[in-house]
């Protein structure tokens, strides 16, 4: 297996400065206390040499993705600062999680130029549950509205939002400040404090402990040369690619570029195949494009995501499930899938990581297919299960258990990404669907009928269909094989340990499944 799939999320973020554009979501800690992203870009201490004390520190106690978040801790000293680049103009966005236990409070304030020296606060400060006495209440208390109150949720994970427009340069800046969903300060809003003072530039953000009450949680930083949304991604999506331009990267709304907004790390928009209208997404092979569907993280319901891919016979293609968007160090993957690997195998496939380990397929080269994956985490991220769904064809069998070959389970159903594993690489993709719910497949199988009886059972189980059957399996409801065999009348399962299990019947145009209760 190409060792080189499992690399090219090693960074856990890079310095993007001159592409203004990073995320950071901590996930290179390796020990509690330690210096949460090396203290260096783009997190700068203040003055304090990188000495413990001053800089955000690494924490396992609370975290949005992964397994680590950022920590302002009551000490009062800690000052943190967060490098946004001195901006002075075009349209700039930002994104971050807090938390925030009941019993603390919390503390940051807008800085107009970096390295900060004696402070130029832009709209005062912002202070969540100040001095312990408003519990659930944040204030700002220098805008150019004035003094502003707003809520915010304690002892769980909140999302930040702020949007600056600087196309006009600085002195007629304007901006948005969200917080968990809800405007502060509207769209617009001039960027000054209530005298009207406009700052140098977008600096920074100043996070300080405040006192020994302190304890802020910061994860999942995103900031982007452009708007963020401040709702999150709406249900259902859909995306035919027929919103965007010939030839142009895509690394707005629902997708993402690992690597920054240009051609070669973001999909590309090309006419050259199309599913349906006239265009499609192209992760070509460039050895770089790295794009990321956002499917929002989902750690509980059920959701379904399908999408048309075409591969051409001479090509290969990948693509990943990842737990963690935007990406964690590692991925947290929870499979890949590998088409036509080195070339080596036209029209196949092997979906790899898999509770069932690696798990072959067919495809059919030089024409569209469906792909469909639908994942039931109604039960927690623990419980989680899925099925997988190529070409008509179940390659999961649904209720399969979501976790890895070695038992490990994703943080959240996270998102979809299209890698460019070598200059070989030519995928298409097309007609994305997202729901909240389950997507069945739409081909011949769909019309064949069986029943499983008694169920729940006790020492044996019948099958019936309305056509002829190859073969059946039974899995646990972690996936592992624990009965097969032809009879396709009366199946032994005395020998079985009472629970749930699932009988995946395998027929000449495909598998269908249902669920079995042994008593």
């Amino acid at each position: 297996m190409k060792t080189y799939y499992l690399l090219f999320t090693a960074l856990l973020f890079f310095n993007f400065n001159v592409l203004a554009q990073f995320s950071d979501g901590f996930e290179d800690c390796e020990n509690d206390g330690d210096p949460a992203s090396g203290c260096e870009f783009p997190w700068i201490e203040l003055g304090c040499g990188c000495m413990p004390g001053c800089y955000i520190i690494c924490s396992s106690g609370e975290a949005h993705t992964g397994d680590w978040s950022g920590l302002i801790p009551g000490d009062g000293t800690t000052d943190a600062i967060l490098d946004l680049g001195n901006r002075i103009f075009a349209q700039w966005g930002l994104e971050f999680w807090m938390y925030i236990p009941s019993d603390k409070e919390a503390y940051w304030n807008l800085q107009g130029e970096i390295p900060v020296g004696s402070g130029e606060w832009i709209v005062g400060n912002v202070f969540f549950n100040q001095d312990l006495a408003n519990s659930g209440i944040g204030l700002i208390d220098d805008t150019a509205l004035g003094e502003v109150n707003f809520n915010f949720p304690h002892d769980q994970w909140f999302r930040i939002v702020m949007n600056w427009d600087i196309e006009l340069g600085i002195s007629l800046a304007t901006w948005q400040f969200n917080v968990d969903g809800v405007d502060v300060i509207p769209f617009g809003t001039p960027f000054t404090n209530y005298d009207g003072t406009t700052p140098t530039s977008l600096g920074g953000i100043d996070f300080f402990s405040i006192s020994t009450d302190n304890e802020l949680y910061l994860d999942d930083f995103n900031f982007i040369n452009g708007f963020i949304d401040t709702e999150p991604n709406p249900i259902p999506l859909t995306d035919d690619m027929e919103s965007y331009t010939e030839g142009e990267a895509i690394y707005e709304g629902w997708w993402i570029a690992l690597w920054g907004d240009g051609l070669g790390s973001a999909l590309e928009s090309t006419s050259a195949q199309a599913y349906s209208g006239n265009l499609s997404g192209l992760v070509p092979g460039d050895s770089t494009t790295e794009a990321i569907l956002d499917l929002g993280s989902k750690i509980n319901g059920t959701w379904g995501v399908e999408y048309w891919a075409y591969i051409p016979s001479n090509k290969e293609a990948f693509w990943g499930v990842n737990g963690c968007v935007p990406i964690c160090t590692d991925g947290d993957w929870l499979l890949y899938t590998l088409f036509n690997e080195s070339l080596n195998s036209p029209g196949e496939g092997v979906v790899v990581n898999s509770s069932l380990g690696e798990v072959s397929f067919s495809f059919p080269p030089d024409q569209w297919f469906k792909t469909i994956i639908n994942v039931d985490l109604t039960n927690g991220m623990s419980q989680a299960t899925w099925q997988y769904i190529i070409d008509g064809v179940e390659v999961i069998p649904l209720g399969t258990s979501l976790a890895n070959d070695i038992g490990q389970f994703p943080v959240s159903f996270g998102g979809l990404e299209f890698y460019s594993t070598s200059t070989i690489n030519e995928l298409y993709i097309d007609d994305f669907n997202y729901i909240e719910g389950v997507i069945l497949a739409t081909n011949d199988i769909e019309n064949i009928e069986f029943k499983i009886y008694p169920n729940p059972a006790i020492n044996s189980v019948n099958i019936s269909s309305t056509e002829s059957i190859e073969k059946i399996n039974i899995y646990s409801i972690h996936g592992i094989l624990v009965k097969e065999t032809t009879n396709n009348k009366t199946i032994d399962v005395s020998n079985l340990s009472n629970g749930i299990y699932f009988i995946e019947v395998l027929y000449e145009k495909g598998k269908k499944v249902q669920k079995l209760i042994k008593n």
